[in-house]
């Protein structure tokens, strides 16, 4: 990683011609898609969403693992660059910061601001480089995945109540039934109870196992027991791999409490990346700072949410994770792959 930028600083000029042809000639000559990657061919070419989990195999092909906000391609040997929203710095003041917080070994490393044939990225470390074709999973932390903004205007919306009866037709109120109308306060709630993310602040966002195309439909996998059965499932019920990935959810949030950044800042659509190798190589990182807003109150980030007191309920999250894999960390030890 250190000897790449040292030579980018010796050659600024020459490095950076490499890295534009490599971004304006994807995808490089030879390459097949096959039927798991031609929606990747789409993202790489910066015109399509792509994911903060991002799957690169050893043939330069990439994987979409989840859809978050966002545009990708490959930088460097060891780096990516994300597209950044027009006029909103958001995510990168917050990579700036985190750089020099607690949590800069727990998120991935941030190089630079880059701008480019009139787009804005951010130029961020590969958390795949080290790893051989690893299971990856994707995890969306806090008990709300929307921001505040996106929930304060209280006009009824029709579109909204249509979509709500689709799903469950005796969700609206007698009043809303009648207006055939719900504010998007109510249906965002709504949406969040058909997941885990309202009972354990947190829900499994994807899943991409070695070898295998990518499933992101997960969003209902709810309970406890149906968490822990995936979570299982995924480890392999491989007892190493548990409490490797135990031990950096504890680390995680250790950081995280003595974090100064985080004690004013709403983190909200932000993930956890997951990753394990058939060599037992397993890490956890922070992703994903899209949303995260700065905000007047100090917050514990496990009260309970309610319009105005920015709380998002990470920790809360994070606290019922690291006991599921204790959970689980028990059970692979004493060689058991049920639940």
């Amino acid at each position: 990683m250190m000897s790449f930028f040292k030579a980018l600083a010796r050659k600024p000029k020459e490095k950076l011609e490499e890295r534009q042809r490599m971004v304006a000639t994807f995808p490089p000559p030879g390459y097949q898609p096959t039927p798991v990657n031609t929606l990747l061919a789409n993202a790489l070419d910066l015109s399509a969403p792509a994911s903060d989990a991002l799957v690169k195999n050893r043939k330069n092909a990439w994987i979409q693992l989840a859809g978050h906000p966002g545009f990708f391609a490959p930088a460097g040997p060891t780096t990516i660059w994300k597209r950044q929203p027009e006029n909103d710095g958001s995510e990168i003041k917050s990579y700036q910061h985190l750089m020099s917080d607690s949590v800069r070994d727990v998120v991935p490393k941030f190089y630079r601001e880059v701008r480019y044939n009139d787009g804005i990225f951010i130029e961020l470390e590969d958390l795949l480089e080290n790893f051989n074709d690893p299971n990856i999973m994707d995890i969306k932390m806090g008990i709300r995945t929307f921001s505040e903004s996106e929930v304060k205007n209280p006009a009824r919306r029709n579109d909204l109540y249509l979509k709500m009866i689709k799903i469950d037709p005796n969700e609206p109120t007698t009043e809303e039934h009648a207006d055939k109308a719900v504010t998007k306060l109510h249906y965002m709630q709504f949406r969040e109870k058909g997941s885990s993310t309202a009972t354990l602040g947190f829900r499994i966002e994807a899943i991409r196992m070695s070898g295998e195309t990518p499933n992101a439909d997960l969003k209902k996998v709810r309970t406890r027991e149906e968490v822990m059965k995936t979570i299982f499932r995924f480890t392999g019920y491989n007892s190493v791999i548990c409490r490797r990935l135990f031990e950096r959810l504890q680390e995680i949030r250790s950081r995280f409490e003595s974090s100064k950044f985080f004690r004013n800042h709403e983190i909200v659509g932000s993930s956890l990346l997951v990753l394990y190798d058939n060599e037992q190589h397993a890490n956890i990182w922070m992703i994903d700072f899209a949303k995260t807003a700065k905000v007047s109150e100090t917050l514990t980030h496990r009260a309970c949410w309610c319009i105005g007191n920015h709380e998002d309920g990470y920790l809360t999250g994070l606290d019922n994770l690291i006991q599921i894999f204790a959970d689980l960390t028990n059970c692979a030890q004493i060689g058991s792959g049920e639940m």
